[in-house]
């Protein structure tokens, strides 16, 4: 065991189920995952070895006896670019300790962690003119979880995470007594932190600092755990919406593969294989025999909307989805500091890759995508509640047992209208509101992405909470709509809502599957704990999700 894990005594070290290899372009969503959840530790790829890295260093050095003017190295930052600067060790230094004004909250272990792979995983691309010795001490830590405090205010995604990122580069090189680091849940002062552990301060050399804060790593962060979250959410929200159409007792017509043939868009034709594929052996849904005859005891001769066109609604969010997590893989493993050096041309370029555009963008676009799915939670929960709509399911799903003295799922109803609307607005983007007059209006085009992607977290959490909420309401209608056709509820659903309504049974500790329906079991008052439950349940990846899709086999090109 390294003296960094004896010296903190950690776990984590020999926790790791697996270890894996960073070389700038390989970092995957799933690798991304592993490594913030523990379950992997990662390293720099073996063949990224010190020469690797000094070949960029060497080139930089010699640009510098040569005379050459480059940005940030002998010369000051963005609107003050046209002034020299008279010490090139000390400008990196001043300029970590310059951007230490954030403020706010802590963001979440898991974004500073994955921040600090996705840094290492940016200098791995060898252009940055940085040694391997800071690149693995960021990764060193990150998989001891010794993790710098980073604050959630300070980033407009401009010239990338230069706020984030410099209290990141101060704590993990000891530059400033005023960082910190996160030892066993407790924040210390980041260089005694560093001595106990037997390391010591880095002093930076020509563009190191800015090699370090120069770039998205802490937007992208944010952003891919954001697309792991989502995409779990996603999976049990189609996994839900499938259920609700067998509680509905859906015509599967719509889901033909004729009707899709003759509108091929990708996410539509997927949506509707596995809505089939669901629905097949399921004794819920009706024949067209069925539906023809309830015409006559005046039903509607074909579903509302909120079922029939679930393959071209969730089709659509399906396939921004996918692009969205293109994009964060994208970012994920490219270089986004500035200048860079071409080290086959032995020379350096200077542009513009650490401006956060394209996750700014999908994280906009992401919260889009959360909105919809919560309002179409919002359109089959005022189906379900109403017997007019709900095929005559009890007003409020109200348990037989307790008409004249309960009111139902009326309470998670209201719960779910609250919760909605602040989906609604926060789909609002944020992407179009930058100011043009950022930093002496050399900052003149930002994206802020780092903004858009906390607000899209804040998103995920609300939307985690209605899902919670729609987990009881389907339950609950499952059990009443069973119970009105007489049969045991085992028998009736299909495979992937059998699923869903067990592991509802089994968060909640209520038997789904006897004669006690949600309602009944919580006439105490049970709601609050029971979301509480749910929620945890859904964040920790209970309930059936995105293993219960297989979405590698889903082809949305």
């Amino acid at each position: 065991m390294s003296n960094l894990a004896k010296a903190i005594n950690s776990d984590l070290m020999t926790s790791h189920c697996g270890r894996f290899y960073i070389d700038g372009k390989n970092i995957t969503l799933n690798t991304f995952s592993d490594f913030v959840d523990g379950r992997s530790s990662a390293h720099v790829a073996p063949q990224l070895d010190d020469t690797f890295f000094n070949e960029s260093i060497n080139i930089l050095n010699h640009s510098l006896a040569s005379g050459r003017k480059i940005y940030g190295v002998n010369t000051l930052f963005g609107g003050m670019a046209n002034q020299e600067s008279s010490d090139a060790i000390t400008l990196q230094k001043q300029l970590i300790l310059s951007h230490l004004s954030g403020v706010g909250n802590a963001l979440p272990d898991e974004d500073i962690k994955g921040a600090m792979l996705l840094r290492a995983n940016s200098l791995c691309h060898g252009v940055s003119g940085i040694r391997k010795e800071i690149v693995e001490r960021y990764l060193m830590l990150a998989n001891n979880h010794v993790l710098p405090l980073v604050h959630e205010f300070g980033s407009i995604g401009a010239s990338g995470d230069l706020v984030p990122l410099s209290a990141m580069a101060a704590a993990v090189c000891g530059i400033s007594e005023q960082s910190k680091l996160k030892v066993k849940g407790e924040y210390s002062n980041s260089i005694a932190v560093l001595n106990k552990l037997g390391l010591t301060p880095f002093e930076l050399r020509p563009k190191e600092g800015l090699a370090l804060i120069n770039g998205t790593s802490v937007l992208t962060a944010i952003a891919a755990n954001n697309c792991n979250k989502l995409s779990n959410l996603f999976a049990l929200h189609v996994n839900i919406q499938t259920l609700i159409a067998e509680i509905m007792e859906c015509d599967v017509n719509p889901f033909s593969d004729f009707i899709q043939r003759n509108r091929p868009h990708p996410g539509q034709i997927a949506i509707a294989k596995l809505l089939r594929e669901s629905l097949s052996k399921s004794k819920m849904v009706r024949e067209k025999s069925q539906i023809e005859a309830d015409l006559m005891n005046n039903d509607l001769i074909q579903d509302r909307y909120s079922i029939r066109c679930m393959p071209q609604y969730l089709g659509a969010i399906i396939e921004d989805l996918f692009a969205i997590e293109k994009t964060v893989q994208i970012e994920m493993n490219s270089a986004t500091d500035n200048p860079l050096i071409d080290t086959e041309r032995q020379t350096h370029v200077h542009g513009g890759n650490f401006l956060g555009q394209h996750i700014g963008m999908a994280m906009d676009k992401q919260r889009i995508c959360v909105a919809l799915m919560a309002k179409h939670n919002e359109a089959q929960l005022a189906m379900l509640v109403e017997p007019s709509f709900s095929r005559g399911l009890n007003p409020s799903l109200l348990d037989e047992k307790g008409k004249g003295v309960h009111v139902g799922i009326k309470p998670l109803q209201i719960l779910s209208n609250s919760l909605t609307p602040l989906l609604e607005h926060k789909a609002n983007p944020l992407c179009t509101h930058f100011p043009i007059h950022a930093e002496q209006f050399n900052q003149n085009l930002n994206s802020q992405g780092f903004g858009s992607a906390q607000l899209t977290r804040e998103s995920i959490t609300i939307f985690t909470k209605q899902v919670a909420v729609m987990c009881i309401v389907v339950a609950q209608a499952a059990c009443q709509r069973s119970n009105q056709k007489g049969d045991w509820k085992k028998d009736l659903y299909s495979q992937r809502s059998k699923d869903l309504l067990q592991s509802i049974s089994k968060v909640l500790d209520v038997d789904l599957f006897s004669s006690t329906s949600p309602v009944e079991s919580s006439s105490s008052g049970n709601y609050s704990a029971w979301l509480e439950r749910l929620t945890f349940a859904i964040e920790h990846n209970k309930l059936p999700g995105a293993k219960s899709i297989d979405w590698e086999n889903i082809e949305l090109t």
